[in-house]
């Protein structure tokens, strides 16, 4: 990791955790971070498990996942063999001591009617192997991010109820919006402490975006529109403002020598938009949506038609979400329509499909009676055009929710095409598995 701002954060994230995990009676830490620190909390157990890293200590990050009570320790002692196995057996760096390891879980430990003394004990005996006079500190790092609530509390409880070696201390981790050892903290105040990270993610970012050589203008307008992604964040208007013009500012200037500079256009005016939404100010989130398409009409003039007509499928999408807000649901669908026919003469075929599904849904808020089933079939027929996998995994099956229990569907499309088309995807029981997928609109 080089030495910058994200190493910076992650070093200042270790010695509190190092912090915790020394201080007297403690044994067991927990890691709280937020969902806009996931990125971070991974660079976290990168850095504690490389071998080059400054920490005295040595650390095992579990990856198994826990299922029960009295499975989980076998997997963690099964795991464990395997890699021992694969480090005894691979080829090491030169730096680095290739002694092997000989060490055996011992299944007899697991007796006890603590459901937890197997894996208790045998990470003591692995810690008091590898270093039997205490001299290094042993941190077990357990994911589960899985586990339920109730699952942790009676988890850490009967672990905990346990000697652990002097030398040994177990992290946990969970994230602010699954606080799932919450009671264990609470509960064992003094054998667990909590480290809530409280990394300024906004701020390791700009730090790295400024340290881009300023004098190129890409640097520049990254760094600027950063800020501004960060101020929309905040909801400080005052800094959209100035960091919106300072983006256009550049964008105009590099738009004189090149073209496609008019796709930054459209990103900075979708930005603006959806900051308007969520103030709820949908003639101002108009106004900036409107922007985006006009932007986006120039790409397609003077841009890769590819990119074109991507940019103007993407801003006909937004514009025709704002006036769905407003209720304008003849403005919507005429939008969608066009998002449509850009996708359509891009090749986008992921994105007509979507297009589609939209021209359906806006085009029944304008009429019940309006014959929507065109859209629907034009989007269920790119499935030709796409790969199985990416059709599971896109609005695909929201479309299908609209049109495989619709009789005058079936009437364009038989049942026999349908069944070669959603078998092989969705299986026999298709209209089951297509129902189970999000409220299609």
């Amino acid at each position: 990791m080089t030495n910058n701002a994200v190493q910076n954060a992650i070093e200042s994230l270790v010695e509190k955790w190092q912090n915790a995990y020394t201080t007297p009676g403690t044994k067991m830490v927990c890691m709280t971070y937020t969902e806009q620190e996931e990125s971070m909390m991974d660079a976290f157990l990168d850095y504690i498990l490389a071998l080059d890293n400054a920490t005295e200590n040595f650390v095992w990050i579990f990856e198994s996942d826990f299922k029960d009570y009295d499975s989980f320790a076998l997997d963690i002692a099964h795991e464990m063999q395997e890699v021992l196995q694969n480090w005894n057996t691979m080829s090491k760096p030169s730096q680095y001591d290739a002694s092997e390891i000989h060490w055996f879980p011992k299944l007899e430990y697991g007796t006890s009617k603590n459901p937890m003394a197997l894996l208790v004990n045998n990470l003591n005996h692995f810690a008091h192997t590898l270093f039997p006079e205490k001299e290094i500190k042993v941190c077990y790092v357990f994911k589960n991010f899985d586990i339920s609530k109730k699952e942790a509390y009676k988890w850490a409880e009967s672990s905990l109820e346990l000697p652990f070696e002097d030398h040994v201390s177990w992290t946990v981790i969970q994230s602010k919006e699954n606080m799932v050892y919450k009671k264990v903290v609470e509960r064992f105040t003094h054998q667990v402490k909590e480290i809530k990270t409280n990394i300024d993610v906004n701020a390791v970012v700009e730090q790295l975006v400024a340290q881009a050589d300023p004098t190129k203008p890409e640097n520049a307008y990254r760094s600027a529109l950063v800020k501004l992604m960060h101020a929309v964040e905040e909801r400080n208007k005052d800094k959209v403002s100035l960091q919106a013009k300072k983006c256009l500012d550049i964008i105009l200037e590099e738009l004189k020598n090149d073209a496609n500079w008019i796709s930054q256009v459209v990103t900075v005016y979708v930005t603006l938009y959806n900051d308007q939404i969520g103030y709820k100010n949908y003639d101002d989130a108009l106004y900036f949506a409107t922007k985006a398409v006009e932007a986006a009409k120039t790409s397609q003039k003077t841009t890769d038609p590819s990119i074109g007509n991507r940019l103007a499928g993407q801003a006909y999408i937004g514009r025709g979400s704002v006036y769905g807000l407003k209720k304008n649901w003849e403005n919507a669908h005429s939008d969608y329509k066009k998002a449509r026919d850009a996708y359509k003469e891009g090749h986008d075929f992921l994105m007509q499909v979507e297009a589609c599904r939209l021209c359906g849904w806006s085009g029944f808020k304008v009429d019940v009676e309006k014959n929507i089933l065109p859209f629907y079939i034009e989007g269920f027929q790119l499935h030709t055009k796409l790969e199985p996998e990416i059709l599971k995994n896109s609005t695909f099956p929201l479309i299908l929710k609209d049109v495989v229990f619709n009789t005058n569907f079936e009437e364009e499309i038989t049942k026999k095409e349908l069944d070669k088309v959603l078998i092989p995807l969705f299986g026999e029981d298709y209209k089951f598995e297509i129902d189970r997928y999000g409220t299609g609109k």
